[in-house]
């Protein structure tokens, strides 16, 4: 059964799938780090196992699979897989570009960071996590400045300053290669410290779960709540989504949109799996 949304209601907000999701204050009772939890045989997917809380055990769902989504630790893995490839790709780069400046090849690598695969990934990436975000920025600089070492190869070697080419090779070995070898290589310690994922207790007509999620953001009143549901979304997002909310922070005119989501459907599933 929907819970009865107003703008008395305070709401705790929270992230999945970088969607800010709400849901009313009184159905939280906990929020904590997502614990070991106990696998169960024959239960849906979205239903990771039981977790330990408060001398019993619960159930722990996975939001994201609810919602017909990729779980976190899936998103991590490939963007541990992503840098790791990429990682290599420029390696590999550097190798050429030293074969061809070393045996007077001409010279063929790619000179334009936005085009090479990572560019074209990085230039596409997008995380609401703020130090996730701000160690991806660190690859900004010394990206472009590895590109550009071939181009100032080229020229060098143009000029007849092959020895002065080969030399910028030497330097950029140990150098910005290696700088930027670091930062690929950084990354599984930043999703260790930062991707964390959360636990979310709630307590629907007497029933206690748990729901993983992404990042808790803010308990929090609404501006405006309409019942009409926003389209976009995926059907099975749709199942447990009743409202949208909108937040706006003091002093500032731009909204939030807020999904607000029907609790008990995640623990009943069979009222969605009837509609």
């Amino acid at each position: 059964m929907a819970n009865e949304l107003t703008l008395d209601t305070e709401f705790l907000v929270f992230t999945a799938n970088h969607n800010r999701y709400g849901v009313p204050h009184l159905n939280v009772v906990a929020v904590m780090d997502v614990p070991e939890y106990t696998c169960v045989p024959c239960m849906p997917a979205e239903m990771r196992g039981v977790i330990p809380f408060q001398e019993r055990s619960i159930p722990l769902f996975d939001l994201r699979i609810c919602f017909g989504e990729p779980p976190r630790a899936q998103e991590t893995d490939e963007l541990k897989q992503t840098m790791a490839l990429r990682k290599q790709d420029h390696i590999n780069w550097l190798d050429k570009l030293k074969d061809e400046v070393f045996n007077g090849r001409p010279i063929t690598v790619q000179t334009n960071p936005h085009l090479c695969a990572f560019g074209k990934w990085y230039d596409r990436f997008h995380t609401d996590n703020l130090n996730l975000s701000a160690y991806m920025q660190r690859f900004d600089t010394p990206h472009q400045q590895i590109h550009q070492v071939a181009v100032q190869a080229a020229a060098l070697i143009r000029d007849g300053r092959t020895r002065e080419a080969e030399e910028l090779i030497h330097l950029t070995e140990k150098g910005l290669l290696t700088r930027l070898i670091d930062l690929f290589d950084g990354i599984g310690g930043q999703i260790r410290q930062y991707l964390l994922e959360y636990a979310l207790v709630l307590q629907v007509e007497g029933e206690q779960f748990a729901v993983a999620v992404d990042d808790i953001n803010y308990f929090s009143r609404l501006h405006h709540i309409e019942s009409r549901v926003p389209t976009g979304m995926t059907n099975a997002e749709n199942d447990f989504v009743q409202a949208i909310g909108r937040y706006r922070e003091d002093g500032n005119q731009e909204e939030t949109d807020i999904l607000l989501l029907d609790v008990g459907r995640i623990v009943n599933r069979e009222e969605v799996d009837a509609k």
